[in-house]
């Protein structure tokens, strides 16, 4: 278990050998991990949400739940895009969405 930990640490770049790397270049790569799963996630569903939408055809049950399942991919996007402003604000230098001191953006 701890050498799969120390694994994927390694592959987030956060266990470096040099102790010079300060705390926020060290989340860059975990931020940027969870922003593409975030946007990923959030083309699928959405994705989904219209198709359904689409295939609903005259069922006003299916109707509501592809409307429904659209409001849920709505807010959930909402909800990724303030965890980022979120970050970004708490961590000074991280620009999150335009740019900044980490290569991710």
């Amino acid at each position: 278990m701890k050498a799969k930990v120390l694994l994927l640490l390694l592959m987030l770049g956060l266990a470096y050998a040099d102790s010079s790397i300060s705390a926020r270049d060290a989340l860059c790569p975990i931020i940027t991990l969870v922003r593409q799963i975030g946007v990923f996630v959030a083309i699928v569903m959405l994705s989904w949400a219209g198709i359904s939408f689409m295939t609903s055809g005259s069922d006003p049950m299916k109707h509501k739940e592809a409307e429904k399942r659209l409001e849920y991919v709505i807010t959930g996007i909402l909800i990724l895009i303030m965890a980022f402003y979120i970050v970004a604000r708490m961590f000074a230098g991280v620009n999150v969405l335009s740019g900044g001191d980490c290569l991710w953006v």
